[in-house]
């Protein structure tokens, strides 16, 4: 009876926290344009041309490696940058990639965008972040004051890097990262993944963005230049996976801000299997687990549904008289999290909003599963290899 109590119990309080973490997507994405009188929101606001002086420049950084879903429609969306003087840089290792004649496609379309390609440059001994190497050969190249790293799976809209380097402002930011979203997914797969980032990934960033707490993904990803060569540049982090949130941690222990820019970006998913999303799902659980043992294993509370289910299991198996509030909490759970799903759709402006909503409880109840797999291994599978991870995500050479 005392462990159905306390799983009870534990559910209600995973309930009150993923609550609390609706209401932070929603505090962070009505902060938008927090420096608006500032100069960044002055250019912004203004009908200028892109080329406004007093805007800093931006250098997006484009790692591509293969034909990612739409990929020539997510090119094109950086082609249409408005608000800001920027420039993109794609990076790519192998010259016979199909991504460059997407990329040469796109660019001949536009021939006024300020679009170059670089190619080659593979260093380092392995195992080693090869996105992380294309960001090197890409940086190198670059010319801006902040560096933008944006996935080749990123979709935006005209003024939002301009709207997202508003956040550069404050003097004392060294990084800001996007909230994203999922988008175009047509397979079952694929919608499993864009409610994961829905209903944990967002919610997740946003909590820790409130305490002040780096959280970041490099899925679209800026950072100060001058940060970035004080903590090593990209060449120190060649040798971790997550590369981005052991960059937002080293920005933070040189004394810099890390913030959350509300601005979503779109992370394109069209077709993906539910292995690929289930795995994809597993490496990002040993990722963090790799950070921070306690902090992994509280994750277990901003899942309240399975918690709910072994309570309402439990009593059915030993404590009968508490069948009925047990299974009335379970199915509260499973409401809540279609609710809090739908809710947080409406927030991030994410479409067929009650359909995919209605995933919640399947995602939650795999989630749960996939929350175990770093207790059993430390590898995961990676760009067509394995690796083990070592702290902080550290790539180690696998056993043979």
């Amino acid at each position: 009876m005392a462990l159905v109590t306390l799983l009870s119990i534990a559910a209600v309080i995973g309930i009150a926290l993923t609550t609390i973490e609706l209401l932070a997507v929603a505090i962070v994405r009505r902060s938008e344009r927090p420096f608006a009188g500032g100069p960044l929101g002055r250019a912004s606001e203004a009908s200028g041309s892109p080329r406004d002086g007093s805007m800093p420049t931006v250098s997006i950084l484009k790692p591509l490696c293969g034909l990612d879903d739409d990929l020539e429609a997510n090119l094109e969306s950086f082609a249409r940058i408005e608000g800001v003087q920027f420039e993109l840089i794609a990076s790519v290792a192998d010259p016979a990639d199909p991504a460059i004649a997407i990329f040469e496609r796109v660019r001949s379309r536009h021939p006024e965008a300020p679009l170059r390609l670089v190619q080659g440059g593979v260093f380092g001994a392995e195992p080693k972040n090869r996105k992380v190497e294309r960001l090197v050969m890409a940086a190198r190249q670059a010319t801006g004051e902040i560096l933008l790293v944006s996935d080749s799976n990123v979709r935006i809209e005209p003024a939002d890097i301009a709207r997202t380097v508003e956040r550069f402002s404050d003097p004392a930011v060294g990084c800001v990262s996007n909230v994203f979203r999922g988008e175009g997914a047509r397979s079952f797969g694929a919608r499993l993944e864009a409610m994961h980032l829905l209903t944990f990934v967002a919610p997740g960033a946003a909590i820790a963005a409130l305490f002040e707490v780096p959280c970041v993904v490099g899925k679209s990803m800026a950072l100060r230049r001058s940060t970035l060569e004080e903590i090593g540049g990209f060449e120190r982090f060649i040798r971790i996976l997550a590369e981005d949130q052991a960059i937002g941690l080293a920005v933070k222990r040189a004394g810099w801000r890390v913030k959350l820019s509300p601005v979503v970006v779109r992370n394109v998913v069209v077709s993906r299997s539910v292995r690929s999303a289930l795995s994809r799902q597993v490496r990002w659980n040993r990722i963090r687990w790799s950070f921070s043992r306690f902090e992994y294993l509280s994750e277990l509370l901003v899942n309240p549904l399975p918690i709910a289910t072994l309570a309402a299991a439990g009593a059915l198996v030993a404590v009968p008289e508490l069948v009925a509030e047990t299974l009335t909490l379970a199915i509260g759970a499973a409401f809540v999290r279609v609710v809090q799903a739908a809710s947080l759709a409406r927030l991030l402006e994410q479409k067929d909003r009650l359909r995919d909503a209605l995933l919640a409880p399947v995602q939650d109840m795999l989630q749960f599963c996939t929350q175990f797999a770093p207790l059993l291994s430390n590898s995961v599978e990676w760009r067509g290899s394995r690796v083990r991870l070592g702290r902080g995500t550290e790539l180690v050479e696998a056993r043979t």
